[in-house]
């Protein structure tokens, strides 16, 4: 069995957890390496690449105080963070379709396994 490609996208699906994660956490704050110019938190994005065999991701940086909300959105709680542009609603949103997909992948990757214990175990009798 190929486990390439669920292989790589319990990758890809990690990765997206941890830009989002990365994005929350830092959604109130200033970017360090910019310290003196009080530059917000330029949050990231993690885009779907396909490659042969699976997926991989493309990280691109977005720029500071990008739009909240979408128009006609109420911002509310998200007001909070404008100066950093990461919307916290959308951000717990990829983190649970990431969770989802990455279980997704792993029942991939044990069915292979457990297809290819069958296959051995009537190869042995």
């Amino acid at each position: 069995m190929d486990y390439s490609i669920p292989l790589s996208g319990l990758q890809y699906q990690a990765q997206r957890l941890s830009v989002s994660a990365n994005n929350i956490v830092n959604a109130g704050s200033l970017d360090s390496s910019r310290l003196p110019e009080r530059v917000p938190f330029a949050p990231s994005r993690l885009d779907a690449v396909s490659r042969e065999p699976g997926v991989s991701g493309s990280l691109q940086q977005l720029g500071p105080n990008a739009p909240l909300s979408e128009p006609g959105q109420s911002a509310g709680f998200a007001e909070v963070f404008s100066a950093t542009g990461v919307n916290v609603e959308k951000e717990l949103v990829n983190q649970k379709l990431a969770s989802i997909a990455y279980k997704a992948n792993a029942a991939v990757v044990q069915t292979f396994s457990e297809l290819d214990e069958t296959l051995l175990d009537s190869i042995k009798d």
